[in-house]
Order: structure tokens, then C-alpha cells, then sequence
């Protein structure tokens, strides 16, 4: 079965945080998330296989800024699709860890440390990027996740429409080169209860940008928890021809790390699934696989949002 098939059957479940349960681990590292499948694989390969023992139908690589714009800061940016493929093949072997049930990869490509709004629109003589820049970085990437194995592409966090066509661009000449028609999954990040992105667009204008590259999921990730997330996805439900994601951060952070427990996030996006509202559910800042194990169990023999 392929995960279109699935997704029409039942509500997927996508992991969790990454960058959460890295520090959790206690990594010493200098802040380069997406240099560690390279470097210490072996704690990736565990936080990968936390997600699938939890529950995850759906693992995303650890690859989020691994891409040479954001890898720049860090002199590593000549080593961009090493680190993609690195990533996309330890979260396949944590994948096929679940032996009586398919689990999908999604190459995970997050936005990017510069913004193409802020190069273009506001005319920043410190912002160097350029279009073509962008779509070199994101083409890279890309590759470096085929080459690596995923089923598919998840851009996510996505708070710039012109960095997400850039990344959708890019994916589409990749999947071209590669004769591959892989699924791609695009999530946004809202800044406040406007609905609206960093850059000042609504939700339905970024999946408007979108949607032409054949979607199999448009949803929301990061932004704040579950509960006041709900009016946005409740939107995103009324226009979308696709499935509908949505793995929010568990609540807000506080001195004392963030504010949701697995419970509470679990019990938001089950109101979410019983209005007939999401078709894929997970976590993002500050969840775990506890919060995951929490949502699968929540979301089992519910309908999947008809689409």
C-alpha cells in the first residue's frame, strides 16, 4: 500500500520533535543538528526508532537545515547532500525496525537561515540570497534525500511563500532527473493568532502557491499547541484538495521546558480528529515520542478526514 491509499483508511501518525529529544540526550555537539546523522548516527538511529516503537506511521530525517544557505554559518555547506543522504538512509533503517507495519520516510527540508521576502522585498544589503541561490541549495538537498532513500519530501516550518516555491521548484527538476514522482507534504509555521505567515501572507495564499506542485498534504507545524492551532486547521480543512497535517510544538515554552504534556496534546488534536478535520497528526518543538504514543493511541479507529 502507498501512503496515499493509507491516508484515505486512517489518520497517520508523524513523530515528534528531533531537536527536542537531542538535547534530551544530552548531545555535545555545537548546535548543528543535521551534522549529527554523520557524526553520531547511532543516537539519530535511536531517536528515529523511539518515534516508530511510539507509534509513528510517518519518520521525517533529521535534515532540517541541511542545506548549504543555513550550513554556511557553520563552514559545512560543501558537505550539504553527504548530510542529506546520511540522514535519509538512518531513518530507513530505523523504519524497517517495524516489521509489522510500513513506516514512511519523508525528507525533511526546512526554511532556509535567510528569507528570499526580506532579499527581495526589503532590499537588505546583508541578505545575499538570490532566487537562483536558493533553488541550488534546496535542488541539493533534494538529491542528497533521494540518493539516501526517502518516500518523500516534507517541507516544513514554511514561513516565506517564495523560499517554499523555491524548495517545490527545486524538488520538481530533482524528482525529473531522478524519474521519480515522489509525494511532497508542505507544513507552514503562523506567527500569532492572525493565521498569518512571518512574512505577512495568509495560510490559503501560501497553499494557492503551492498547490500546483500536485500536494500530497498542506497542514501546519511549530507555531504554538494543538488547542489554539485549531481555527487554522478548521480552515485549511474547508479549502484543501488534499490531506491535511498538522504537528504543532506542545504548547508554549516555559522556564521549565514546554508547557504541554503528552496528554494535553494528545486530547487537542483528538478534537481536531473527530470534527472530521486532519488526516496527518504528530508533534514538533518540545514533543517526544511519550507525546506521539499518547496521540496514536488517542487517534486509533478514528476516520480520516475526506478528501
Amino acid at each position: 500500500m502507498d501512503i496515499l491509499e493509507a491516508l484515505k483508511e486512517r489518520i497517520l501518525i508523524l513523530d515528534g520533535g528531533m531537536g527536542t529529544c537531542i538535547q534530551q540526550a544530552g548531545l555535545k555537539y555545537d548546535g548543528n543538528n543535521d551534522a549529527l546523522p554523520m557524526t553520531n548516527p547511532d543516537a539519530i538511529f535511536k531517536i528515529h526508532k523511539a518515534y516508530v516503537e511510539a507509534g509513528a506511521d510517518i519518520v521525517s530525517t533529521c535534515s532540517f537545515s541541511a542545506n548549504a544557505v543555513s550550513q554556511e554559518g557553520y563552514g559545512m555547506q560543501n558537505r550539504a547532500r553527504e548530510m542529506n543522504k546520511a540522514a535519509a538512509k538512518l531513518a530507513r533503517c530505523a523504519a524497517i525496525t517495524a516489521r509489522d507495519r510500513q513506516v514512511w520516510v519523508m525528507g525533511s527540508m526546512g526554511p532556509t537561515s535567510k528569507s528570499l521576502f526580506i532579499a527581495e522585498m526589503m532590499m537588505d544589503p546583508d541578505e545575499t540570497l538570490d532566487y537562483d541561490k536558493l533553488m541550488s541549495a534546496y535542488y541539493e538537498q533534494a538529491s542528497g534525500l533521494i540518493e539516501g532513500g526517502v518516500d518523500g519530501f516534507l517541507v516544513e516550518t514554511v514561513t516565506d511563500a517564495r523560499n517554499a516555491q523555491a524548495a517545490l521548484s527545486a524538488i520538481d527538476m530533482v524528482q525529473k532527473e531522478f524519474g521519480t514522482n515522489l509525494p511532497i507534504m508542505v507544513s507552514a509555521s503562523i506567527m500569532n493568532n492572525s493565521g498569518c505567515l512571518m512574512t505577512g501572507i495568509s495560510i490559503k495564499e501560501l497553499y494557492d502557491v503551492c498547490e500546483p506542485y500536485g500536494l500530497l498534504s498542506f497542514g501546519l507545524n511549530c507555531s504554538f499547541g494543538a488547542k489554539e492551532l485549531y481555527p487554522f486547521i478548521k480552515e485549511i480543512s474547508s479549502f484543501a484538495k488534499c490531506a491535511v497535517s498538522v504537528y504543532p510544538n506542545a504548547g508554549m515554552p516555559t522556564a521549565n521546558g514546554y508547557e504541554e504534556g503528552p496528554c494535553d496534546t494528545a486530547n487537542a488534536i483528538s478534537a481536531m480528529a473527530r470534527d472530521g478535520l486532519v488526516n496527518i497528526a504528530g508533534g514538533c518543538c518540545g514533543t517526544t515520542p511519550e507525546h506521539i504514543r499518547h496521540v496514536a493511541e488517542a487517534l486509533k479507529g478514528m476516520p480520516a478526514r475526506k478528501y
